[in-house]
């Protein structure tokens, strides 16, 4: 497979346009590696695009954004993956699936009968965000909190670590955010009981399935 790096970045509400701006990071991080990267973006973040780019390039590492269920994840508005459907293109390849629960049917069949590697959530993905930074949210530090360990696993497969190590990395950042917010509760801050809440969700959620050993 090609050394290169799929993102999709759909853009049509608050969330999304969090994940959009954060995962511009992780681009930015890649093509200082010399790493090709296919960037869905907005309305190009849709199945006729990617199912298009998937059959006549080989990217192994893709980045996914967006909202999900068990069985589904969307792009901009629209499913781009599903059980039913096309999930045998990610077959032997290294995903990440920043989205809701994901993990729990689409991911396990990603990886059937298959080396590749599946990286999401079998529970919901949220992150609290600042209302006062929604033009600019990578200047939000309370969503940096969360959406920066999950970068972390990206740019630490992008750094030739393992799904498994790169999975971990991410994790131990959110005990250490975890740990900041306990701090925040302990100086009456009343709103970080309810961060930590969210960011230990997404702590128990991510789960890394199939080959554990792969790397970009």
């Amino acid at each position: 497979m090609d050394k290169i790096l799929l993102v999709t970045r759909p853009r049509y509400d608050d969330g999304t346009e969090y994940l959009s701006a954060y995962s511009s990071l992780v681009i930015k991080d890649a093509q200082e590696k010399g790493i090709v990267v296919k960037d869905f973006e907005k309305e190009k973040a849709n199945k006729f695009e990617i199912e298009k780019y998937l059959k006549t390039k080989n990217p192994k590492l893709i980045f996914l954004n967006g909202h999900g269920s068990e069985s589904e994840i969307d792009g901009h508005k629209e499913t781009i993956f599903s059980i039913k459907d096309n999930v045998k293109l990610l077959k032997d390849r290294i995903t990440y699936a920043r989205a809701c629960s994901v993990a729990n049917s689409l991911g396990k069949e990603a990886v059937k009968d298959n080396d590749g590697c599946f990286i999401g959530y079998k529970l919901s993905f949220s992150f609290w965000m600042d209302g006062k930074w929604s033009s600019n949210p990578l200047k939000d530090k309370s969503a940096a909190l969360y959406l920066g360990p999950s970068n972390e696993v990206v740019l630490s497969l992008l750094s030739g670590k393992t799904a498994k190590v790169s999975h971990e990395r991410s994790k131990r950042m959110m005990v250490e955010n975890m740990k900041k917010l306990l701090l925040l509760g302990e100086k009456n801050q009343p709103e970080a009981m309810g961060m930590l809440q969210i960011l230990w969700e997404n702590y128990e959620g991510q789960v890394v399935l199939g080959n554990e050993e792969a790397t970009l």
